[in-house]
Order: structure tokens, then sequence, then C-alpha cells
């Protein structure tokens, strides 16, 4: 068994990451369409957040998906509500500290997260993991302007189903924090999955995609 450490970058912030696990909760099929599994569990007791998970396939190989994670300077292209993004430190060649700025609807303030990414590969099953989670990082001190958020859990996993198929799922319980109302975050939250997912399609299917070297060979 092979094991690598695997670095993109999503968006989120957490403060108690490592007391959480996706098991923790009990997970329900919320709706089903083009492809895309859309669950719901419980809320989370200490802030009230819904956690969310989703699942697709996606027919593409693991190689291009990991490139377009990993592609910092085209995230705006796909993830919804994304204002800014850029590498705060990048540890080693599979892990990274990213910034991330979200677009929030009038009156609240925009959302920030900076989070620590960091992934690990098994060549025995043909799997990724990918461990989300959020840091304080001296280089991005709080800004007034925007509410820092947090993420309790987040991860995504892969795993090659074929040369050209992958499948493909992100859990991920995040709070927004300051004065929007914990109804209004899952709510929004409910919706956002469905979105991530159409644009990530949208943008794996491109013809500029550029496949990184250091991912070639994650392949099933």
């Amino acid at each position: 068994m092979i094991k690598q450490l695997i670095g993109l970058c999503f968006f989120i912030t957490c403060q108690v990451a490592h007391s959480l696990h996706p098991n923790d909760f009990t997970w329900k099929v919320k709706e089903e369409k083009n492809g895309i599994k859309i669950y719901t569990a419980q809320r989370h007791e200490q802030s009230g957040i819904i956690p969310i998970k989703a699942r697709t396939i996606l027919e593409h190989p693991m190689p291009k998906i990991l490139s377009v994670l990993a592609a910092t300077d085209r995230k705006k292209e796909w993830i919804p509500k994304l204002l800014e993004v850029y590498v705060v430190e990048k540890k080693s060649k599979y892990e990274r500290i990213e910034y991330t700025l979200y677009d929030s609807p009038w009156p609240f303030d925009n959302r920030a997260f900076v989070i620590s990414t960091k992934g690990r590969y098994n060549e025995d099953d043909s799997t990724i993991f990918i461990d989300i989670h959020s840091v304080d990082h001296p280089k991005v001190p709080r800004n007034k302007k925007h509410v820092r958020g947090n993420t309790y859990i987040g991860s995504i996993y892969m795993k090659g189903l074929s040369e050209k198929s992958t499948f493909f799922e992100i859990i991920l319980l995040t709070d927004f924090k300051g004065s929007i109302p914990t109804w209004i975050i899952n709510l929004v939250q409910g919706k956002w999955p469905y979105k991530l997912f159409t644009n990530l399609k949208t943008q794996l299917a491109k013809d500029d995609i550029k496949i990184w070297p250091e991912f070639t060979k994650y392949d099933p």
C-alpha cells in the first residue's frame, strides 16, 4: 500500500474538526437529480447547523479531477459565490493552506475562511481521501470587514471506477458565523452542493483543462 498526501483546496474553517466524524451523523437521502445524490442529517448540537453530504459519478479520470481541484487560480470559475482565493502557504507538494472569501447577500458581511487541506492516496483500491479543516495563520489576520466562518468537519472522497469514471463525495459541516440566522444558513447550504457538483461537471468538460504532471499516475 502506498499512501501520499494529495493537496487541493476547497473552502472552510474549523476549530474542532478533529473532534467530529461523519459517522457521528445518521445520513438520509434528501434528493437525487441529474446523477447527484444529496444527503442530510440531524442538526449539530453545538451550532444548530445541518451537515450535508453529496455524491455523484464524474465521467472523468481522477488525474483530471485532481487537477481542477488543485488549480487555485481557476476556482472562481466553478465554486459558487467565491469572490477571492489564494494560497497562503504551501507546506509540501500535497498539503497547503488557502484563504477564500465568499459573497454574502446584503445586509450580511462576506465570509472569509482559512483552510488546510491534506490528502492521502491508497493505490491498492484507487481511493483518495482529503481532510479539510480550518487553521489560524499569521499571514491572514482577522479582518473586521469580513466574518470568519467555521467548518467542523470537511472531507472529499474519490474512488477511481475506470479510466474515465470516478466516484466523488463531499461532506461538510460549515457555520457561517456572525449574524446570519441558522435557518438561513441551513437553507443556503442545502442548495449549495448541487450547484457545486453541477459547476464542477461543467468545469471538467472544458477543453483547456491541463492535467498536472504530479497527478498523472492516479488512475484505477
